[in-house]
């Protein structure tokens, strides 16, 4: 008895092939599950993190820059960047609730 192409499939899928395909589905559901417990513990969102500061430097009257500073550290190293450039700095503590 003669076994045809449509009988055995095309060469291409072999078992090695399939067995991929097979793995390849299991490890992507497998990251999905992952996926959906990270969300549901809310280990994927991220606290939003607001400035504590406002600094704006003047070269006399005229304003140059504003920026913001997120904590004590950055808040000194912007007053240093515009003092040594020669402007003159104001600092607004900003009211976080």
């Amino acid at each position: 008895m003669t076994t045809s192409a449509l009988e055995t499939g095309p060469p291409f899928c072999s078992n090695t092939m399939l067995g991929y395909h097979h793995t390849s589905l299991n490890l992507f559901e497998a990251f999905e599950r992952y996926q959906d417990q990270l969300d549901a513990n809310n280990l994927l969102k991220l606290s939003p993190v607001e400035p504590h500061y406002t600094v704006n430097a003047y070269k006399g009257s005229e304003h140059i820059w504003e920026d913001w500073a997120y904590d004590n550290d950055e808040l000194v190293s912007l007053k240093q960047i515009a003092t040594e450039s020669g402007y003159t700095v104001t600092v607004e503590k900003l009211n976080n609730n």
